[in-house]
């Protein structure tokens, strides 16, 4: 029996760590640059928190985790399998950028821009060229209401796409605010 990482998962071998590193490093230092500031969040979050209000398919993307502590009577006993779980894995960064800037918002700047990078799981069956962990690398700017503020999103990233090398790309934009 061969022994793998787990279906959706995989692992990186030290030249291939090297270059995500370094690729992460230009993305990274490109975004400072623009004047993005790096947060960190925890991989886990509260149940609550990764489900408030959005149902729907995000129901499903979160890996769940069980509550410490539950004996067999408990697992039994349930009668909503979410009665079993307090915390999930992270399935995107917006949400803990979301619960980050309301923890934290009296701190920071009245407009702030965050650059928020870090592993993100997601509780789907994986399929061709589509992972259940992935890094994901995500600009914001909060407390902004004006389209300038998509505007810089785009040249910020558009600067760090051409650091890296890559050419011919394009931004689609589908946000009727920004086409008018």
């Amino acid at each position: 029996m061969a022994v793998t990482s787990a279906r959706g998962m995989r692992d990186f071998a030290p030249r291939d760590k090297e270059r995500r590193d370094a690729i992460l490093a230009i993305i990274g230092e490109t975004y400072h640059r623009h004047g993005f500031e790096a947060i960190e969040t925890p991989a886990l979050e509260d149940s609550s928190v990764l489900h408030s209000g959005m149902g729907g398919d995000n129901e499903k993307l979160a890996f769940q985790v069980l509550k410490r502590g539950l004996e067999s009577a408990d697992l039994a006993g349930a009668n909503d399998p979410s009665e079993l779980s307090d915390l999930g894995l992270r399935f995107d960064l917006t949400v803990p950028l979301a619960r980050f800037y309301a923890t934290h918002h009296a701190s920071l700047p009245p407009v702030f821009r965050a650059f928020h990078t870090g592993p993100v799981w997601r509780a789907e069956r994986p399929q061709k060229g589509r992972y259940r962990q992935f890094i994901q690398c995500d600009i914001d700017i909060l407390g902004e209401a004006g389209v300038l503020a998509e505007v810089e999103v785009m040249l910020a990233t558009a600067d760090a796409l051409t650091r890296l090398g890559l050419e011919g790309f394009t931004f689609r934009v589908n946000d009727r605010r920004l086409l008018k």
